[in-house]
């Protein structure tokens, strides 16, 4: 029987494309935001060294079209020859921004990476430093930029006698023809396959965490505001016949984050009046995140040291509060981000990406404007109806679609319905009602 193998899960590392929107950042940040691919993918290898793993998996788009130069390309093998000198194979898929199709010979790599081929999948066994069969890793790229093929139909084990490793890149979507339409089904239907180390979405997911375990590591690195949060890459320990140990390992460089204030918060001794109390907010809510930054990840994480060089931040103010007028009249000069200047010589820095304004003006009370406005009564009893009329509420079911599941089980709840009680219903149509409200005297239709 075959030892427990462990190994790095890694994918989406867009060698060489730097950080996007750092226009007037400080120089060492723009500096950080243009070299971070490159860091994330030493780090990598770093952490490949530190946890003594057996191989390094890269599922796909490893590199990113045009930044795929001769820089990036002798960056990614000086760090893959570290890894030789300790022993540690790196096995690799190309993926939609790094297919096959496209020139790979730009340098010889070392004897201790391996790239799967795009004309048919390939399975390499495994082997310690003995001799001793540790497991095997399957694997097909793509051909080109869309790859309409059912890749992982190819990757097929002989049998189950060792950890059965599959590389594939996909949206793990059967309907999608560019990128290795396929789905859970699919995989879990293939014999043998103990892992399907998967590539394409940019956030870390485990999609089953069983065997066969389907799983996503997210990119090292995100790119822009839409692949916030801390990138890492999976430590997998994988044996047969037992549970398989996933960790997640932070490693990038720089996090980003979308933070929301509230301009509307408080008693009336600490309410938002002018922008001199919107930069104390901001300054003070930037104090508080470096003191506490949130971390949240898929798996738990590894026993690893990590800390961020620093964090990249969209704040986006929101609320009704008086200071509302003074924003919207001074957008065009406002320059909030000012105060937050300071923040980009911390260590850990942090900058700021930009400041969305979402605030509205004060608006009456509910409770009053129901005592004096007949439309605001019209809009209660509309609700009450649809809370208390069992013909309405069906209705309205139907006219919703089907997003309630009148059997919710909290203990495995799912993320595409909404539980069918009377509370969550309750909560969306009062929801729906203020909202209405609120559009209603914005757009003038007040009394």
């Amino acid at each position: 029987m075959s030892r427990t193998v462990r190994f790095l899960h890694t994918a989406d590392i867009h060698l060489g494309i730097p950080v996007q929107g750092f226009s007037g950042a400080a120089k060492h940040v723009e500096d950080m935001l243009r070299e971070a691919s490159f860091l994330a993918w030493e780090r990598i290898c770093d952490a490949a060294i530190t946890c003594d793993v057996d191989f390094v998996l890269v599922a796909g788009d490893l590199y990113h079209e045009e930044a795929r130069t001769v820089r990036a390309v002798r960056f990614f093998k000086e760090q893959v020859e570290r890894l030789a000198e300790v022993g540690i194979n790196v096995y690799a898929v190309y993926g939609n921004h790094d297919p096959v199709g496209k020139e790979q010979s730009i340098l010889d790599m070392p004897e201790n990476f391996y790239a799967f081929p795009a004309s048919h999948g390939e399975c390499i066994e495994v082997h310690d430093s003995s001799g001793t069969a540790l497991a095997r890793v399957l694997g097909v790229s793509y051909q080109r930029r869309w790859d309409s093929r059912r890749l992982h139909s190819m990757l097929r084990p002989e049998d189950g006698a060792l950890p059965n490793i599959a590389l594939l890149h996909t949206a793990l979507e059967p309907g999608n023809s560019r990128y290795a339409p396929c789905s859970v089904e699919d995989l879990t239907d293939q014999e043998y396959v103990h892992y399907w180390a998967l590539g394409h979405v940019h956030e870390p997911r485990v999609v089953r965490d069983k065997m066969p375990v389907i799983a996503y590591p997210g990119t090292p690195q995100g790119r822009h505001i839409r692949e916030g949060g801390v990138g890492g890459c999976f430590l997998v320990e994988l044996g047969l016949n037992k549970t398989p140990n996933m960790r997640f390992i932070p490693i990038g460089p720089l996090v980003w984050q979308e933070i929301e204030l509230s301009t509307a918060e408080g008693d009336a001794h600490t309410l938002i009046y002018n922008i001199s109390d919107v930069e104390r907010l901001l300054e003070g809510k930037a104090e508080a995140f470096l003191e506490n930054p949130m971390i949240n990840t898929p798996v738990p994480l590894a026993d690893y040291d990590w800390n961020p060089d620093g964090y990249l931040i969209r704040w986006v103010l929101t609320g009704r509060s008086p200071v509302h007028e003074h924003l919207i009249g001074n957008s065009d000069d406002l320059d909030l981000a000012r105060c937050l200047d300071e923040f980009q010589y911390r260590e850990p820095f942090l900058w700021t990406e930009s400041i969305r304004i979402e605030t509205g003006r004060i608006l009456p009370g509910w409770e009053k404007m129901l005592e004096t406005w007949p439309l605001a009564q019209k809009l209660e009893s509309i609700a009450d109806a649809l809370l208390n009329d069992d013909s309405l509420r069906d209705k309205l079911q139907e006219s919703l679609g089907e997003i309630w599941d009148l059997n919710y089980d909290p203990e495995h709840p799912k993320d595409t319905v909404l539980p069918g009680n009377r509370e969550a219903v309750e909560t969306i149509i009062k929801q729906a009602k203020y909202l209405v409200y609120e559009k209603l005297l914005e757009g003038g239709g007040g009394p």
